[in-house]
């Protein structure tokens, strides 16, 4: 019954929005669920699964598409078998021409689930993706996903803490089915690193047993308003807003260090003196530590988020967020710059009241003379002027490491709190406290960089002229690696 109801939700919205996808408005549209191309009726396959075939292109309004097998239990779903590779940020130091990433300590982002999001956020910059999977709202299962992470941790010499996740909820009803989240983490855990998890929905008992076992593990909940009625209009899939609170007691009760990610702030939406009253009632649950990040998104789907958020609220709060929802800085649309950065200073004031901690999460403000002249508008990170905590999710994080991969993961005792991203500024060769140009380098890690080891000298080319040094710390830090 409820993927019934959820398909004809789905399929009025196609038919509202027909002619105006044939009008080829490819932007202002861009977030809607484009219609669903079925090759079939509902069918039952040897395992007793419903599913239906449809034409699922890789981008939206393709021409060339493929019949896929879409499952529809507990919501539309396909298999697939080429898991995305774990990796890094998604984003480097320093990439000319784009926004200094404000990232600190480095995390191992997995994808247990991918395409869309059963909570089908409105201001979700993920499915306002291309790909076909989202645009049709059926999610991406990658078969034997704990397996998968087994087999990479193995080929792993560094790690960092495993990110569940920065792509969809990793506690969907999905999970139920498959166990895709659960698998992974207890590779991690297994192989002695720590991880967290971003969630709107329920933490299941096993998830808080895993985090028990490292010390660095943490929870995070993504919470952005203190109205209830509200909270369901901006995440509809997730859990409701008390029960959020609730967990945040429950996991404060089990000694669980807890990142709340009040993200992102939709202005006009809500307002400044709601997320005042949801820091304190945060802190009273128990949090330990707060981000504030304001809405974005590419600037052209601005006009199709602006819409989003008036059909959910209506014309007036609408208007009040389209009105501030002006900025232009990096390519992105967000928040004017003013509105943000004195909400930023008041935040940082109820944060200090009420004993937590405090980061920013991809805020920027526009790089200016001493008249006040904007010099360039891709942006200067403010990170580091709010910031509270040993770093941007919260407490200290260090990297782990191995000589070689029959040894155990160690911690990178030298790792500051701030992580990688500023361990290097002050060395006039750019290397890290441990030694490592290429890991203070902060760059976007893709798979290959996590085969290597933090301490090894497979980092040559990227040392700098004081090879004696490097070597000397190098050769100490052996001693502590199997």
């Amino acid at each position: 019954m409820e993927h019934d109801a959820m398909r004809s939700l789905f399929d009025l919205d196609n038919q509202e929005n027909q002619d105006q996808d044939n009008a080829k408005q490819p932007y202002k549209h861009f977030m809607r669920v484009e219609p669903v191309k079925r090759d079939s009726e509902i069918l039952i396959d040897d395992q007793g699964r419903r599913y239906e075939l449809r034409e699922i292109g890789m981008v939206r309004n393709a021409r060339q598409t493929t019949a896929m097998q879409v499952f529809l239990d507990p919501t539309p779903h396909v298999l697939i078998d080429n898991p995305k590779a774990l990796q890094g940020w998604y984003q480097s130091k320093l990439d000319p021409g784009h926004r200094p990433r404000p990232c600190m300590t480095e995390a191992v982002l997995t994808q247990p689930y991918g395409g869309t999001c059963e909570i089908r956020c409105g201001f979700c910059y993920i499915n306002s993706g291309t790909r076909g999977y989202r645009s049709q709202a059926v999610t991406t299962v990658p078969i034997n996903y704990g397996a998968f992470v087994r087999e990479s941790l193995a080929k792993m010499r560094t790690s960092a803490a495993g990110y569940f996740c920065s792509f969809t909820e990793p506690f969907q009803k999905l999970e139920s089915v498959y166990h895709n989240t659960q698998a992974a983490a207890t590779e991690f855990v297994r192989a002695g690193l720590p991880i967290f998890f971003l969630s709107r929905c329920s933490y299941p008992g096993w998830a808080i047993d895993l985090l028990k076992q490292n010390p660095y593990s943490y929870a995070q909940k993504s919470i952005n308003t203190i109205d209830p009625g509200d909270w369901h209009k901006l995440s509809p899939g997730a859990i409701a807003l008390e029960d959020n609170f609730e967990e945040v007691r429950a996991l404060h009760k089990a000694g669980i260090y807890i990142s709340i990610q009040v993200n992102p702030i939709v202005a006009g939406i809500v307002t400044n003196q709601q997320i005042v009253e949801l820091i304190h009632k945060l802190a009273s649950c128990g949090a330990d530590h707060l981000i504030f990040k304001f809405a974005e998104i590419a600037y052209s789907s601005r006009p199709s988020l602006i819409n989003i958020m008036t059909q959910q609220f209506g014309k007036e709060r609408g208007k009040k967020f389209e009105e501030l929802f002006t900025c232009n800085i990096g390519h992105q649309a967000t928040i004017d710059e003013g509105y943000r950065l004195e909400a930023l200073n008041l935040f940082a004031k109820e944060c200090k009241k009420a004993g937590v901690t405090m980061a920013t999460c991809y805020e920027y403000k526009f790089e200016r003379n001493s008249r006040g002249r904007i010099l360039n508008r891709t942006g200067v990170s403010v990170g580091r002027d709010y910031l509270t905590a040993d770093q941007c999710h919260g407490h200290r994080v260090p990297m782990f490491t191995r000589r070689f991969l029959e040894g155990p993961f160690q911690e990178v005792e030298e790792c500051p709190p701030s992580g990688c991203l500023h361990c290097g500024d002050e060395d006039p060769n750019g290397a890290g406290k441990c030694g490592s140009v290429f890991m203070a380098s902060a760059k976007a890690l893709e798979f290959s960089d996590f085969k290597e080891t933090v301490y090894g000298d497979e980092r040559a080319a990227y040392r700098g002229s004081n090879a004696s040094l490097l070597v000397q710390i190098d050769t100490t830090n052996t001693r502590k690696l199997v």
